[in-house]
């Protein structure tokens, strides 16, 4: 029965609901005047920054009311799990509170729910940017320039925390690959660990691609940062010769696993809001999300930034985050 009603609640949440004239005029004069907090899991250092304030410029045009959206940084250490945390149990319900976070986000509800306090099945998406595809890459002074050498040498890799694909991907290779990732935890984002991998503190560090396109891009031209792997479920077409984290893993089993965690490329960067936002008001920034995305002025600033924008939408979010909750208990134990 509790879980007829939680899926009566996600259908309600991914079909939304028309609005009516009055109803429409009630939004409007509720957003009039006001702002919202746009609450970003990460510090502005990588490609978070660009990607929420091209939103944040201009989804209030298609806002009933035209309210403003003031973008905030959490962080990059555990930033991630704090606002989706925060998103589930202490965030306002009235609408003026909407949150993107680490793509992560939902597979450590599985992974570590100690301290994933949330239910991702609970949050009235409103779409994704884009797909983020995380990776591995070494510095062009790393001992090892391949997941193969790096089984036979120690390699040390930056990064930010445990929640984070900075962490993750080269720990699930220690794991199931037989590498031998040294991995230093404790930096506060992509720029920071930009400045340890240059300095030698580090060999490498994992991030997502865009942040590396965005943040060193004639690093990538001259060969200095090197992509060893992606986490994704299929190979990144401007990296075509780069591994994916599942072509790593020789037992099928371990490749389930990898696929796994892969698919939380898929949120990149989405678009939340907390449960028990009145619907109306949610519905209403769903569709500005979704015009926003079509938008020709959003679309050219974004290229001129050299974002990837491929929208996905909330009902495909909200059917992905299922299918990770729910997955088999072997591949979930074994991804711990």
């Amino acid at each position: 029965m509790a879980w007829q009603a939680r899926g009566a609640i996600l259908a309600l949440a991914v079909m939304g609901v028309q609005a009516t004239p009055a109803a429409s005029e009630d939004v409007a004069d509720f957003y009039k005047g006001k702002a919202i907090n746009f609450i970003i899991g990460s510090d502005p250092g990588g490609s978070f920054g660009p990607y929420a304030q091209v939103l944040a410029e201009h989804m209030p045009k298609y806002i009933p009311g035209n309210a403003k959206i003031v973008v905030k940084f959490a962080g990059g250490q555990s930033g991630g799990l704090q606002v989706a945390n925060q998103m589930q149990n202490t965030a306002p319900r009235d609408g003026l509170t909407m949150a993107m976070t680490q793509q992560t986000i939902v597979l450590h509800q599985v992974l570590q729910p100690e301290y994933a306090k949330y239910d991702a099945r609970d949050w009235y998406w409103l779409g994704n940017m884009a797909p983020v595809r995380n990776m591995l890459a070494v510095w062009h002074t790393a001992k090892a320039h391949s997941v193969e050498a790096a089984k036979s040498t120690e390699v040390v890799i930056g990064a930010t925390g445990p929640s984070s694909p900075t962490f993750i991907v080269p720990n699930v290779l220690n794991k199931f690959a037989g590498t031998k990732f040294k991995i230093v935890t404790g930096y506060k984002g992509v720029a920071d660990l930009n400045l340890a991998m240059q300095r030698g503190e580090v060999e490498g560090r994992g991030a997502s691609w865009i942040s590396v396109q965005l943040t060193m891009p004639q690093e990538i031209v001259d060969r200095k940062i090197i992509p060893i792997v992606f986490a994704s479920i299929t190979r990144d077409p401007t990296a075509p010769s780069v591994p994916t984290l599942a072509e790593m893993m020789p037992d099928p089993l371990h490749k389930r696993v990898a696929e796994f965690l892969s698919a939380e490329s898929d949120f990149g960067r989405s678009v939340f809001l907390p449960p028990g936002v009145p619907v109306e008001r949610a519905a209403a920034l769903r569709k500005a999300f979704e015009e926003t995305m079509k938008d020709a002025d959003f679309l050219a600033d974004a290229a001129k930034m050299k974002l990837y924008i491929e929208p996905m939408s909330a009902d495909m979010l909200a059917k992905i985050a299922q299918r990770i909750i729910e997955a088999p208990k072997d591949v979930i134990e074994l991804a711990k």
